[in-house]
C-alpha cells in the first residue's frame, strides 16, 4: 500500500521504515517521508523517549505519537 508524500509527491510505503501514514484521526490520510515532515517542522522527537517522536498532520494539525 503506498501513496504520495504530501509534500514531496513521491511514493510513500506505509511499511518502510522512514515513511510515515497518518490515518488515526480526522477522515483523511496522510502519506509522508520522515525526512519531508523533519525539513517542515511537523516530526518533533518526544523529551525523554528514545525512538518516539510525535507528528503533526499538515491537513488538521492533530498530532500522532509514534
Amino acid at each position: 500500500m503506498g501513496s504520495e508524500c504530501y509534500y514531496c509527491r513521491g511514493i510513500v510505503l506505509a511499511n518502510e521504515d522512514g515513511d510515515i501514514l497518518l490515518d488515526d484521526h480526522a477522515d483523511h490520510r496522510v502519506y509522508m517521508h520522515k525526512r519531508c515532515g523533519e525539513s517542515h517542522g511537523v516530526i518533533g522527537e518526544l523529551t525523554g523517549a528514545r525512538s518516539a517522536v510525535e507528528v503533526t498532520c499538515p491537513e488538521c494539525g492533530a498530532v500522532e505519537t509514534r
